[in-house]
């Protein structure tokens, strides 16, 4: 059954707009904001925001130049995304929030981190990398699915892209998550200009001096079957993070919030309810 996509939120952050979805319980215990990675929008976490809301404020954004957000007229880096992720937690009253990033949401949540402490109450870093000289670069089908093929519906371009950077014959096992993919990405789909410059954003991004100083309790989870954002990534993460938790998802690609919907969603959540608990 095809999901309502509902009307985006719109948060003004001075300079630009930004778009987000809102999932809240009458009495919120805590703030909890979800940043999607690279050609996605926000709609890529209609998986955990219904779950997340029952307990947390949960809110997922587009970042500027996807989804219902504005779109740049120059380049910008992870680490100006960062600050938009800043402004918009400021604006929200949604901080101090946890912060959730999935491969270059991953960055953004990073930079977020070593940039604005004070806003972070936790991190949980999916299917990412400090970046720098320590990244760990693709595979064939990662390095593939890089590039895009826009003579395609964005619809069928997302299957092919998902397709080789998830584990293989997921998508087939699972239409259903595959159609769901496909909407999405047809939902404001990116131009090639702009999935251009976001990707270009990626490309400087280097948190690896900062890892050692971040002092927030922080969870990486890793699919060792990852050939995007490859596993020994994640495993750099959780070495140098102090503290960090990790979780390994044996056989699985890039997309742990799909193909592990319902552990990734159980165990984040636990992560979270731990860290509210440390700090009563």
């Amino acid at each position: 059954m095809t999901q309502q996509i509902p009307e985006p939120r719109l948060c003004n952050i001075g300079t630009r707009t930004l778009a987000y979805d809102e999932v809240r319980p009458e009495h919120p215990q805590g703030n909890v904001l979800f940043l999607t990675g690279l050609g996605s929008n926000r709609l890529a976490w209609r998986g955990q925001l219904p779950v997340f809301g029952q307990t947390y404020r949960a809110l997922a954004m587009d970042h500027r130049d996807t989804g219902d957000s504005d779109s740049a007229d120059a380049d910008y880096s992870t680490a100006d995304q960062a600050d938009d992720a800043a402004a918009f937690l400021r604006a929200m009253n949604a901080a101090p929030a946890h912060v959730v990033g999935l491969s270059m949401g991953g960055f953004i949540a990073l930079n977020l981190a070593a940039r604005w402490p004070e806003l972070v109450q936790s991190l949980t870093l999916v299917s990412t990398s400090a970046g720098g000289a320590s990244h760990v670069g693709p595979d064939e089908a990662g390095l593939q699915a890089l590039r895009p093929d826009f003579s395609l519906s964005p619809g069928e371009r997302a299957r092919r892209t998902y397709g080789l950077i998830m584990a293989p014959g997921f998508l087939e096992a699972h239409p259903q998550a595959a159609d769901a993919i496909a909407a999405n990405a047809s939902y404001r789909s990116l131009t090639p200009e702009r999935y251009a410059r976001q990707a270009r954003s990626t490309r400087t991004h280097d948190v690896t001096a900062e890892l050692e100083k971040l002092h927030v309790p922080t969870l990486v989870v890793h699919g060792d079957a990852d050939p995007l954002v490859r596993y020994e990534n994640g495993q750099y993460l959780a070495a140098h993070i102090p503290g960090a938790e990790f979780i390994t998802y044996p056989g699985t690609g890039h997309i742990p919030i799909v193909e592990r919907a319902e552990e990734f969603n159980r165990r984040v959540m636990g992560f979270i309810e731990g860290v509210n608990g440390k700090m009563l």
